[in-house]
């Protein structure tokens, strides 16, 4: 699909008017492209390799990247003066930009093809990297018959030229990222239908709020029946006047066990509430993607890209690896991640090798557990609601029951360090504690990711 011999033929021809132009500016706005001015003449963008390597001119040169590549700055330094001459080499897809100081020899030739500053034969540099002792030599191609693929554009091969490839690279941009881009939507389905049935499981939990709830006001109503150090009282259900046994605490007053089992029915109805909000904008999001699914085929680039930006990012590995990795991965509703070590090896690679030093750790103080890594961005501190989701999986790591407290401690990664001969033993510079009480309301919408 690059330009063949007699396009580029064609375009070598047109860009003649260009001859005895100065050199205004060169610039490599990507790895694969570089792109030459002319005072008073074309911007030619030259593309080495790849499917669409070609040469032509265009009416507006790309931004540069942030941090410019070294053979940009090795043309402006030894690449000076007017365009001399503009040669395709006969019989092979070469041409060559002679400058007064300098020359620029492009190569669309598949493997052996490349962009190279010259300097009197001497290779200065290469588009791609270091540059070679001397030029690679050229495949030998056999004769070919080729035929332009374009008809000339208001007269001009240079200009049908461009059109031609700008809308060719634009359709093989448009598939490449069509792929990608149904690949992450079956993931984004994947984990949203996973993320259901864990919603479902805590829904199923939840419902026990209300038999929480009226087994406490049956307490309420019978608390001068129980006698001292009591281990159960049989209650008479109000509407079915079958018997309910009430287990209690018979060292503590039976007062205790009535706040308990009212908060824990609080929990619960808690829990049920955002379960069902959650579930909600989880089924309205699959019916999203799986619509966005079935539009995939006729979806122009910028519906693609659009769509790229709306779905959750894909784990570096790639969702087909079959590595399990030595941790876990909870990712929230907002798309907050807790990595969370499964075992003792898992937790030293996690902590010392996989956390950068500006994520956050976590851990339950004073016990055997996993470690915990937040991954944050430089200067990025995580939000209270993160800590403390993330406070909840440790206790659901380390199976402290439901309504117990506990203490998490935390600091930031680079602020831990390992104690010699001790295992996944830490020492913390700058620890900080929360004392958390296990409730599932808090987690309602993070799913556990096992890849």
């Amino acid at each position: 699909m690059s330009m063949n011999e007699a396009e580029l033929a064609a375009v070598v021809e047109d860009l003649q008017s260009a001859i005895g132009a100065p050199l205004s500016g060169l610039w490599q706005p990507a790895r694969d492209r570089v792109v030459v001015g002319l005072s008073g003449g074309p911007l030619l963008l030259l593309v080495p390799r790849g499917p669409v390597a070609r040469i032509h001119s265009i009416g507006r040169r790309p931004k540069n990247p942030p941090r410019p590549f070294s053979f940009q700055g090795a043309c402006r330094s030894r690449l000076r003066g007017r365009l001399v001459s503009l040669l395709k080499v006969p019989g092979d897809r070469i041409v060559r930009l002679e400058f007064t100081t300098g020359t620029l020899e492009l190569r669309i030739t598949g493997r052996s093809g490349g962009l190279w500053l010259l300097d009197d034969e001497e290779v200065v540099a290469a588009y791609d990297g270091p540059a070679p002792a001397r030029l690679p030599p050229v495949a030998v191609r056999p004769d070919r018959q080729d035929q332009p693929r374009f008809e000339p554009l208001d007269g001009s091969m240079d200009r049908a030229a461009d059109r031609y490839f700008t809308a060719l690279e634009r359709d093989l941009r448009a598939r490449e990222r069509r792929g990608l881009v149904e690949r992450r939507l079956k993931r984004a389905i994947q984990r949203g239908r996973r993320l259901l049935g864990h919603l479902e499981q805590d829904l199923s939990r939840a419902e026990e709020g209300p038999e929480h709830r009226r087994r406490a006001d049956l307490l309420a109503a019978n608390l001068h029946r129980v006698e001292r150090g009591a281990e159960r009282i049989v209650l008479e259900d109000w509407e079915t006047g079958q018997p309910v046994h009430v287990e209690l605490d018979p060292g503590r007053p039976a007062s205790d066990t009535l706040e308990q089992l009212y908060r824990r029915a609080s929990r619960m109805e808690r829990v049920a509430d955002r379960v069902l909000q959650r579930m909600d904008d989880v089924e309205a999001e699959l019916a999203q993607w799986a619509a966005s699914l079935k539009e995939l085929a006729t979806a122009d680039l910028e519906s693609l890209e659009e769509l790229e930006r709306r779905l959750p990012a894909l784990p570096s590995r790639g969702s087909d690896a079959q590595v399990v990795l030595p941790w876990s991965t909870w990712t929230g509703p907002r798309g907050e991640r807790v990595l969370v070590g499964r075992h003792e090896r898992g937790n030293r690679r996690l902590t010392f090798q996989v956390a950068k030093g500006t994520d956050w750790w976590m851990h339950i103080r004073g016990r055997p557990g996993a470690h915990l890594v937040l991954p944050m961005t430089r200067g990025q501190t995580p939000p209270l609601q993160h800590l403390l989701a993330a406070a909840q999986i440790a206790l659901v790591h380390a199976k402290v029951p439901e309504g117990d407290a506990a203490d998490v401690q935390y600091a930031r990664v680079r602020d831990v360090r390992a104690i010699p001969g001790e295992g996944a033993r830490v020492r913390i510079a700058d620890e900080r504690v929360l004392r958390v009480t296990r409730d599932a309301s808090e987690i309602v919408g993070w799913v556990k990711d096992d890849l």
